[in-house]
């Protein structure tokens, strides 16, 4: 069998073809990839909770209306999105913070009427308001919301809960105005918000920090308020003892009056039955009735006597109800 040899002479031009292929793949697969990515890039995902504002880099417009959560079509090349919450926001100042944060003291510095300082966990809730969005990033240069947060909702609430507090004495601050500060506060934080676009929709004062010799000083008040009350509760108890027992004595007193005076009426009511009765009794009399009576109770026979003298008298007729005249011995 003959073996034909390579035609040498065709190798150049193999190979400047499988070359070309190559290189056609390449650049195929070059375009594929930019194509693709551009597509990614096109499209944007709105978080749920927030809205997204368009900008456009060439006409250097703000779409009016706000973008829904969702998937978005944008042009990579001349425009960009920014997000804005519109769902309540959490902002909180605090001196040490309940998650571990590895944060300093932000609590709010304050100082009482008295010119005592405390320090005041305050806690904020705002969000975005939607249809005023793309006018928020107009007047913040297109600028996140985490600088918006640090412009507005922190140096706004820093600023203003001093000058409040200011108003009251630190007993005051700790306890019963605490209150009333955080519905001032709101009032003007409220205002302020409302002209940079945000809505409040609480201030809150957490808990308020005094120092050692405030402390020491609420704790001794506080004590003794206790003790007060402790007494106060302990009168209390003693005069309502001695109410229950004045009203017990009086219901026993009442008790025997009405035994005696139960007793006396019965007695006079006896009396007067028997007094009633020894009256019909003593009508209903006659001689006649009372001779009966002796005759009935009388034995027949005469008094005996002993010793001289005269026999006594003894009237037969009234016991035998005749006029004989016994003879004389």
């Amino acid at each position: 069998m003959t073996r034909k040899n390579p035609d040498i002479s065709k190798l150049p031009e193999l190979k400047r073809d499988v070359v070309a292929r190559l290189s056609t793949l390449t650049v195929i697969g070059i375009l594929a990839v930019i194509l693709l990515s551009l597509v990614l890039t096109a499209w944007r995902n709105i978080r749920p909770g927030y809205v997204g504002i368009v900008f456009d880099k060439l006409t250097h417009n703000v779409t009016t209306g706000a973008l829904e959560p969702g998937w978005a079509f944008i042009n990579p090349f001349t425009q960009a999105i920014q997000e804005y919450p519109v769902t309540i926001q959490n902002y909180s100042m605090v001196q040490k913070s309940s998650e571990g944060s590895t944060q300093g003291d932000d609590s709010v510095k304050v100082q009482s009427s008295e010119g005592q300082q405390l320090n005041l966990d305050v806690v904020i809730q705002y969000k975005v308001k939607r249809d005023e969005a793309a006018v928020l990033y107009q007047d913040w240069g297109g600028a996140g919301i985490d600088i918006v947060e640090d412009r507005v909702v922190r140096q706004y609430t820093r600023s203003q809960v001093p000058v409040i507090a200011a108003k009251y004495g630190w007993e005051g601050i700790t306890a019963s105005k605490r209150g009333d500060i955080a519905a001032e506060v709101e009032q003007i934080l409220k205002a302020e918000f409302s002209l940079r676009h945000l809505e409040l929709i609480s201030f809150g004062i957490r808990e308020v920090h005094l120092t050692e010799s405030l402390q020491k000083a609420l704790d001794i008040k506080i004590q003794a308020q206790q003790q007060a009350e402790q007494q106060k509760y302990q009168l209390e108890q003693a005069r309502t003892k001695a109410e229950q027992d004045k009203v017990e004595a009086e219901g026993r007193a009442n008790a025997t009056k009405a035994q005696a005076e139960g007793e006396a009426q019965s007695i006079r009511i006896r009396a007067q039955a028997q007094t009633e009765a020894n009256k019909m009794l003593a009508e209903s009399l006659t001689s006649d009735l009372i001779r009966y009576q002796q005759m009935q109770r009388w034995d027949g026979k005469l008094p005996l006597m002993q010793g001289t003298g005269a026999n006594p008298f003894v009237d037969i007729s009234s016991l035998t109800g005749t006029n004989q005249t016994p003879k004389q011995p």
